[in-house]
């Protein structure tokens, strides 16, 4: 009886992790929706928060993920914004490897940001643009570490999510006429 529920317990597992995945992302049940991805630079990823119109180069926009390039490729669901600065000096950053000894992690564990996970972790973190880490450790049926991915979210909690359609910001303000 045992192992029955263990092989549907795989199994059910195995179903679950086939139905939060698509075919071109692979990404985290809780990941960014309708946002962008900002990087900076070609190889920082993170956010506009700090970063003065003065200090900005350029910006190129790319939506089409046949366009994108490879490094970004399972990164760009909702485009990714390339922000050139004019000078590197004010954005301080993080790699893959600091963050994983800055958190005590010396086994192999996936990366990912804000849901997305990392296919090279050659990647730089903006500082200031991280809002929060979390740690997922799973484990099999019988208790062992199975493999565990760090989670570096680079929005705020109210920006993680798209509003659902039909749905607006809670400023709604009467006699307004929003247009979709």
């Amino acid at each position: 009886m045992e192992k029955v529920i263990v092989i549907l317990l795989l199994c059910f597992r195995g179903a679950l992790v086939m139905a939060q995945s698509d075919t071109v992302y692979h990404h985290l049940t809780v990941a960014r929706e309708g946002t962008p991805l900002i990087v900076i630079n070609d190889n920082i990823i993170g956010n506009l928060d700090g970063i003065s119109p003065n200090e900005i180069d350029s910006i190129r926009v790319l939506k089409d993920h046949a366009t994108m390039p490879a490094r970004v490729k399972n990164l760009d669901k909702y485009g990714v914004i390339f922000v050139t600065l004019k000078k590197m000096e004010n954005v301080k950053t993080k790699s893959v490897k600091e963050i994983k000894a800055w958190l005590g992690i010396i086994n192999d564990a996936q990366f990912a940001v804000d849901g997305f996970l990392l296919e090279d972790e050659n990647w730089l973190i903006a500082t200031e643009s991280i809002r929060e880490i979390n740690v997922i450790k799973n484990q099999d049926v019988s208790g062992h570490l199975t493999d565990v991915v760090i989670n570096v979210w680079t929005l705020d909690p109210g920006g993680r999510k798209a509003l659902m359609p039909g749905k607006r910001l809670n400023t709604d303000k009467p006699g307004v006429i929003y247009i979709r």
